[in-house]
């Protein structure tokens, strides 16, 4: 099966590659169009810009376009400072730019530096785009469309080691899966029958969870307050407001104690000590099946879950929580018109159907399949791709100079800080940071 899948694919892209042939509906007159980005030459699935294969693609796309296309790589992705200094002088980076959501979308489109896009991304235009490429409110600030295609938004999940679950008598994931079963309080049972001293020596050494604790945990924080219907902030009556302090997110904070300190069902280190076997259970991406999948890495057989749900969440309406996103923008001083941009865009990383000729999602599901052993791995992956959410206001971007998230969260999570007392303690600096940086 894995052969046939990988030939498969092999024609697939041998395909789409071909389909670049066409004619373009935009003539850019061979003038330069820049494109900026943390990674520009890597596309959503796999075709590096830089190999053979990605150098061909890229040439049928300046021809089609007659544009050279030129790549520009520095920190103004992630750094709103450089991009807004760069547009203001008249030089902006770029002409297609890709923002990290969490640190710069936002406080450029306040500026009103981004080309709005609400009359190019109408219904018919998201039509012809794949549901993977979409996520129309995380395009937007405020009520404006600014972004136009989404990247680096894998979420995360769990991963089981079945072969523990086997040998320790614990309940099966699967079926608490399909029965809408799969809770905060299921997870937290089954790694406290998980946890215990295994050769006798009086130290704990196989545990329920493993998360690596290098942010803090953050991205478990930012995962499970999506699972429990809870945010940092919420819009309400037409504004950001700061929303960490309600109960449904204190809970979120409340529960990684008890799993931590008062449970003793933690293990904080690498993702990476799944691979020990001792280990029920572990936080991570869904892309991470390559190496749970590869005997030299792991030995005993893996499974896939999505985060369980919280007592305030909606039962049986499991996703892939993300805390970050990434958001492909046209600075408003582009000489360029915008729809001709996005056009090039599409053709490029073949992000709509006009250039493509399979479903990008079955594309990433197939590839998927290659790594698993379990028909229920493949259709739940399937669903985390499908119902991919993100988790908003969340980054340091929005956080006060003093302190960023990430040490809040392992303030409170990890050193065990009262949740209610350290969330009062922030709310008006984050909320007076918020009001800035939205002009509320």
């Amino acid at each position: 099966m894995s052969r046939l899948v990988r030939c498969g694919l092999s024609v697939v892209l041998i395909a789409l590659l071909a389909v670049t042939a066409a004619a373009a509906p935009y003539d850019f007159g061979g003038q330069t169009v820049r494109i900026s980005g943390t990674f520009p030459n890597a596309t959503t699935f796999g075709i590096n810009f830089e190999d053979a294969r990605g150098i061909g693609h890229v040439q049928e796309v300046e021809e089609m376009f007659n544009v050279k296309i030129e790549w520009v790589n520095d920190d103004s992705a992630y750094n709103p400072e450089t991009f807004i200094a760069n547009v203001l002088a008249g030089d902006p980076v770029a002409d297609i730019q890709l923002l990290d959501r969490g640190r710069a979308f936002h406080q450029i489109a306040a500026e009103g530096l981004l080309t709005p896009l609400d009359d190019i991304l109408t219904e018919e235009y998201l039509e012809d785009i794949p549901e993977v490429y979409k996520a129309l409110e995380h395009w937007k600030h405020g009520d404006t469309i600014y972004g136009f295609s989404l990247v680096d938004a894998s979420g995360w999940c769990v991963y089981w080691n079945k072969s523990l679950f086997e040998r320790e008598g614990l309940p099966d994931p699967y079926e608490l899966y399909y029965n809408g079963e799969w809770t905060w309080e299921a997870m937290r049972e089954i790694a406290i029958q998980a946890t215990k001293d295994t050769d006798g020596d009086g130290e704990i050494d196989q545990y329920g969870i493993s998360i690596d604790p290098g942010i803090g945990c953050t991205d478990q924080v930012a995962a499970l307050l999506a699972t429990n219907n809870a945010a940092v902030a919420k819009i309400i009556d037409g504004k950001v407001t700061f929303t960490l302090d309600e109960p449904e997110a204190l809970a979120v904070y409340e529960y990684l104690q008890q799993l931590i300190h008062e449970d003793k069902v933690v293990a904080f280190e690498s993702q990476y000590a799944i691979f020990q076997g001792n280990r029920a259970m572990t936080l991570s991406h869904p892309w991470w099946f390559f190496y749970t999948a590869d005997p030299e890495w792991m030995e005993d057989d893996c499974g896939l879950l999505p985060y369980p749900i919280g007592p305030n969440g909606t039962p049986g309406e499991y996703g892939s929580y993300s805390a970050a996103n990434w958001n492909w923008v046209i600075p408003k001083t582009t000489k360029y018109d915008p729809r001709a941009l996005i056009e090039l865009y599409n053709a490029l990383y073949m992000a709509s159907y006009d250039y493509v000729i399979d479903d990008p999602e079955e594309r990433l599901v197939n590839e998927f399949a290659t790594y698993v052993t379990d028909r229920r791995d493949l259709e739940i992956y399937r669903n985390l791709v499908r119902d991919l959410k993100l988790a908003p206001y969340v980054l340091n971007f929005f956080w006060p100079d003093f302190e960023n998230f990430e040490e809040f969260n392992r303030r409170v999570t990890i050193e065990g800080e009262n949740p209610a007392a350290a969330v009062a303690g922030i709310k008006d600096a984050v909320q007076a940071r918020l009001d800035e940086i939205f002009k509320q």
